[in-house]
């Protein structure tokens, strides 16, 4: 009886629709920013009947059968959440249930989604029942093939149920899967060519709508009144939006944009979802993991899913977009970034559902055979280095449907709905993280952490005495040479066969690296003081201090999904594409032209790093500034202007750190090349004659007076003056072999310049026509004796009289450096003849003339170029305008 009743009920209710749904407008003419309001509660009539069949349901079956009560329980609940549920869906194909938010950058609030979705509990138990009974069918098949061993063999069919699942999950579900769908390093190949068609090609809705919603946001009634020509169907959708072509009355073809009805309604409802589901699959997740679950693991997953919610809600604010697309183009021009761009934005013609762009005809990078893609994958790279380290907004949605090659050869950015704001200070701190890593100098990276983010400023201690060093250099080493997690994955197991057998299988190799990675677990455990004996997992135990050290900052979901999608397209181009070495033009560009006090420590970082070779390192990097220059200036890649640039900044008149490590570097390597021949010359025969000359006068005064001093021991107070040249000679003679000693810092530049010279002699000789020499020594003594009329000299004055060459236009400047040269050398030699006479074996006449010499050294210094005084403290050298 009461279950007929329910029934009845449901009908008058969706009869009584136009009086209980509530008052607000259609979907499609609501202004921006309209929150429609919650649907009015039903009048007392129905809520009188409504609870009399709650009774009759419910307590009258108890009365007459109390076996029946667990059924008849759920029945009226069902009965319920069927009833509202049918009256919520009704009201969703007219006026929709509406959202806890406005669409915009700032306007999440899950604090406020929870307090609207409370009181529209079924609406959320409809779509996680929707959501259960869509992916359960799936993810049955998948354990059939599982257990009956079918994986492979159904593979191709199960991604195309996995395209048509999506496509049904909505929107969320659309963009995890367009970022998944380049990524077949992590999902099979047959699911990601499936879901591919996700990045341009999603199912799009009714045009007649479509084009109702962009007339009330026109405010127009009449299209033909803002485009001469509007194509009939779009041409094509997103998870968002779809997009029309049409052709305004002044001949602009232009690109119209018009928001999905209802986008931000299912939007918020699955990230209210996701954010509730959040500590239940961290619990099952660590639980199959064997991990114990804390309170911050679950609030972490929860930030986790806010940080992708004011993405995803700032995204259905198309004016947040015309905003970042108009702003992307100003700080590309403003930086000659010419080679890449996205569509001129029609702001008069763009809301919040519609935006209205200039049409851009292009190819998906992916897909476009041409030649010059590599160097648009490239350009891709610096492009978004450069939003994430310079601008600071970084577009967070480069899947390869938003990334185009236009017909000019550029590269074109669509869609920036979705954008990060990434401020200064973590902006240097990822720059001092790259260079850190770039110069392994894995010991700063305890600080870098703190720094980004990862670890909490009380554990970086901890994180120093850890073993982090040993962890990050393989890691990071595995990264570096490219190739996608695949190639990482087949890398790792050939290291585990050198290391445990060739002849062990997958399962083996596993166990025996876990195994020895518990004992250096163990190891590190009894280190920090832990008795191990008293750890019953060892790993478990890791794995809970490691949660306590590290954590995972928001932003970095954006960060990784931008670059992660950069190196699939990468991938897919070349298959040992490796981000990290494609990082370095932008990265040498950036520190060579910053003069930030953090820029230059990050700089000085990566030429001074663990096994780094600063000259052969500073030259990479000049290859590197030149390489970003040229791909980014325009579509031809001017050389010859990048090297110009380059030129500008090491031959700047005004100086610069970079001319002042060149300068440094150059003074460092002329001083071990005068050491290293004083040295050759001091141990020389004529030197060893010259010494035995020196000598001999003391020797003879020696042999005469020491016989009558020790007869008569007054006698010395008289003799010994007169002796004293005697003893100044020996001195000088004890120094001579000792003279200018080279250090090992003074071999390690030799060999440096050595290393330098095997790589650069080809080219200069060639262009000299000389047979190449082997060092750098080598070329140096034979150069000393070239005649003025020799190639090279030729080669010189054939530069100078060239009014156009480059050695032509900086010879103003070259004087300038000559003089800073001088000066940087005579005060390189000052200090090194100084701290030889401060050395504890030195002689009194040693320690005299050094420092006699070294007085006269600096000042000859100063008067060549006087030295720059020093920044008062918490003074800091202006950044380069870039």
């Amino acid at each position: 009886k009461g279950l007929m009743k329910l029934v009845a009920l449901s009908h008058l209710f969706l009869a009584a629709d136009g009086v209980h749904v509530g008052a607000g407008k259609p979907l499609h003419s609501a202004p921006r920013g309209y929150i429609r309001p919650h649907r009015a509660a039903p009048p007392s009539m129905f809520t009188t009947e409504l609870n009399a069949a709650m009774v009759d349901a419910v307590i009258a079956p108890l009365a007459a059968d109390p076996k029946a009560t667990f059924l008849a329980t759920c029945s009226a609940v069902a009965s319920c959440a069927l009833l509202r549920g049918a009256v919520v869906a009704r009201s969703q194909a007219g006026h929709g249930v509406g959202a806890p938010y406005v669409a915009g950058p700032d306007s999440y609030d899950p604090i406020r989604a929870e307090a609207f979705y409370q009181e529209l509990w079924p609406v959320v138990a409809q779509r996680l029942l929707r959501l259960a009974a869509l992916t359960s069918s799936f993810n049955l098949k998948l354990f059939l093939d599982w257990r009956l061993g079918a994986i492979e063999k159904n593979e191709k069919q199960r991604a195309k149920e996995v395209l048509a699942l999506t496509t049904e999950l909505g929107p969320t579900f659309i963009k995890l899967a367009q970022a998944l769908s380049i990524r077949t390093d992590l999902i099979p190949e047959a699911y990601a060519l499936e879901l591919r068609q996700l990045q341009d090609a999603v199912p799009p809705f009714d045009s007649r709508l479509a084009k109702r919603i962009l007339a009330d946001q026109l405010g127009e009634t009449d299209l033909s009144a803002v485009f001469a020509e509007l194509s009939e169907e779009p041409l094509a959708a997103a998870s968002i939006g779809q997009v029309y072509k049409g052709r305004l009355h002044d001949g602009r073809v232009v690109a119209v944009k018009v928001q999905r009805p209802g986008i931000l309604d299912q939007i918020a409802l699955d990230l209210y979802l996701l954010r509730l589901l959040a500590p239940l699959q961290t619990r099952i997740a660590n639980a199959l993991n064997k991990v114990e679950t804390f309170e911050r693991d679950v609030l972490l997953a929860q930030k986790l899913v806010d940080e992708w919610g004011r993405g995803f809600v700032a995204e259905a604010d198309y004016t947040h977009e015309a905003a970042n697309t108009a702003a992307f183009n100003a700080a590309m021009q403003r930086r000659g970034l010419d080679a890449v761009t996205s569509p001129q934005v029609i702001s008069e013609l763009s809301t919040g559902r519609v935006l209205v762009t200039e049409w851009v005809d292009g190819t998906r990078l992916d897909l476009d055979a041409s030649p010059d893609v590599p160097r648009l994958c490239a350009v891709a790279i610096n492009a978004y280095l450069t939003m994430l380290l310079d601008t600071g907004v970084l577009h967070c949605d480069p899947h390869p449907g938003n990334l185009l090659r236009t017909r000019d050869g550029r590269l074109c950015i669509l869609d920036w709905g979705m954008a990060l704001d990434v401020p200064s200070d973590l902006q240097y701190s990822l720059i001092e993280f790259i260079a850190h890593v770039n110069g392994e100098d894995y010991e700063a990276m305890p600080l870098d952490f703190v720094n980004l983010g990862f670890t909490p400023p009380e554990q970086l201690e901890r994180v120093r005495a850890s073993n982090l060093t040993e962890g990050l250099s393989f890691v990071l080493r595995q990264l570096s040479q490219g190739g996608g997690s695949k190639k990482m994955s087949a890398r790792v197991l050939d290291e585990w066969r050198e290391r445990y057998g060739e002849q062990l299988g997958v399962e083996e190799l596993r166990a025996l690296a876990r195994a020895e990675m518990q004992e250096k677990m163990s190891a590190q455990l009894a280190a920090e003081g832990v008795d191990v004996t008293a750890v019953t997992n060892v790993m478990e135990e890791m794995q809970r201090r490691n949660r306590e050290m590290f954590r995972v900052p928001p932003y970095i979901l954006y960060v990784a999904r931008a670059f992660s999608t950069l190196e699939g397209i990468g991938l897919s181009a070349n298959t040992d594409y490796s981000l990290v070495h494609e990082a370095f033009p932008y990265l040498s560009q950036r520190l060579l032209t910053d003069s930030s006090p953090r820029a230059k420590a990050a700089l000085r970082s990566m030429l001074y790093g663990r096994r780094t070779n600063s000259v052969k390192k500073l030259l990479e990097m000049g290859e590197g500034f030149t390489s970003y220059t040229s791909s980014t200036s325009d579509s031809n890649g001017d050389v010859d202007g990048a090297t110009d640039q380059l030129l500008d900044v090491v031959l700047s008149a005004d100086g610069g750190y970079v001319q002042e490590l060149l300068l440094e570097e150059a003074a460092k390597l002329a001083d071990a090349l005068v050491r290293e021949q004083i040295s050759q010359a001091a141990r020389s025969p004529v030197a060893e004659g010259l010494s035995n000359m020196l000598r001999a006068p003391k020797q003879l005064a020696d042999a005469v007076t020491r016989p009558a001093l020790s007869v008569a021991p007054p006698v010395a107070g008289i003799v010994n003056p007169l002796l004293a040249p005697t003893r100044w000679l020996d001195e000088l003679a004890d120094m001579l072999p000792t003279l200018a000693p080279a250090t090992a810092d003074d071999r390690a530049a030799l060999e440096s310049f050595d290393a330098l010279w095997l790589q650069l002699a080809p080219q200069v000789e060639e262009r000299a026509g000389r047979p190449a020499q082997p060092t750098a020594s080598a070329a140096l003594t034979r150069r000393t004796q070239l005649p003025v009329s020799s190639p090279v000299a030729d080669l010189i004055i054939e530069q100078l009289s060239d009014a156009n060459s480059r050695l032509r236009r900086k010879l103003p400047v070259l004087g300038t450096i000559s003089r800073r040269f001088a000066s940087a050398l005579l005060r390189r030699v000052a200090s090194r003849i100084e701290a030889d006479g401060q050395q504890s074996a030195a002689r009194p006449l040693t320690q005299a003339v050094s420092q006699a010499v070294s007085r006269v050294e600096l000042s000859a210094a100063d008067m060549i170029e006087p030295e720059a005084p020093a920044l008062p403290d918490g003074a800091q050298v202006p950044t380069t305008v870039r």
